[in-house]
């Protein structure tokens, strides 16, 4: 430390005992010992010793399912210490403005790991779009997922990036757009497919879908709007059954967005699968 100029040693509380120690080589080298500051511990939610043996506890392991780094500052610098306000997420430079260990808290602080996924939710939707790119596109590739294709690569991470709060799950919400076969399990799902109407919406869009040659956002809405017209078919009874066939399930991205990235071929194969298994 002393060699490295280091003016402030802050570290864990169980470093306490060999404070008297450290003092003592500080004055048999005849150097001036830095400021000392101890911190409490850090605890899991039953108030137990953060450990290896009930979970991560390296930055590392962090960063590998997909935390950002100005998430694990922010997240580091709020266990037991707080700004004196409400405000919760702060840039670098906001910390190194507001930190003050007077504001350090003696008792232990404990790990939420909902907070740090929501906070990591909250830095990697502010990402400029190409670094949010640049930083998804490698745990999508991890998962099995071919990145190839660059400008498919980006519309899907925008089409999932609002609905996930860390890397390591980019792949679960876009699974859909790299998958050859479609499945529905949810249970919302398979009673929107029961209904008599559904079957009524995927045929006639599927008609419909012999009149294009490419399908894309603009003419995928007036196709709709020709089976509505057609149908009479309005509202949920019209959307969620198109839906369904193609992600399996009642939410996720924007349908314009679904058909955009699939494609026609892709579209009419999955809408005849569901047919085929689910409907009629």
């Amino acid at each position: 430390d002393h060699l490295m100029g280091i003016t402030h040693v802050i570290r864990g509380e169980e470093w306490l005992p060999s404070v008297p120690k450290h003092l003592k080589i500080y004055q048999a080298l005849g150097w001036q010992p830095p400021q000392m500051a101890h911190l409490s511990l850090l605890l899991n939610p039953d108030r137990s010793k953060l450990s290896k043996r009930q979970g991560d506890v390296a930055v590392e392991d962090y960063i590998e399912k997909g935390y950002l780094p100005q998430t694990l500052v922010n997240f580091v610098a709020l266990l037991g210490w707080n700004p004196g306000t409400d405000e919760e997420l702060f840039s670098l430079e906001e910390l190194i403005e507001e930190f003050s260990l007077e504001r350090v808290n003696k008792a232990g602080a404990v790990f939420d790991i909902e907070k740090l996924n929501w906070m990591n939710g909250h830095f990697l939707r502010e990402l400029p779009e190409n670094e949010l790119v640049d930083f998804l596109t490698p745990f999508l590739e991890k998962a099995g997922a071919d990145v190839s294709n660059a400008e498919k690569t980006r519309k899907v991470i925008l089409a999932v990036y609002k609905r996930i709060n860390t890397g390591q799950e980019v792949f679960h919400r876009a699974r859909i757009f790299y998958q050859d076969s479609i499945e529905v399990e949810e249970a919302e799902a398979l009673e929107i497919l029961k209904k008599d109407t559904t079957q009524v919406v995927l045929e006639g869009f599927l008609q419909k879908l012999k009149d294009v040659d490419q399908l894309n956002m603009d003419n995928f809405r007036q196709l709709m709007k020709e089976v509505q017209k057609e149908t009479g078919i309005k509202g949920p009874d019209l959307w969620k059954p198109i839906r369904v066939a193609l992600t399996g399930e009642t939410s996720g991205p924007e349908l314009p967005v679904v058909i955009d990235i699939f494609g026609k071929e892709k579209v009419q194969d999955f809408i005849r699968q569901v047919l085929d298994k689910y409907v009629g």
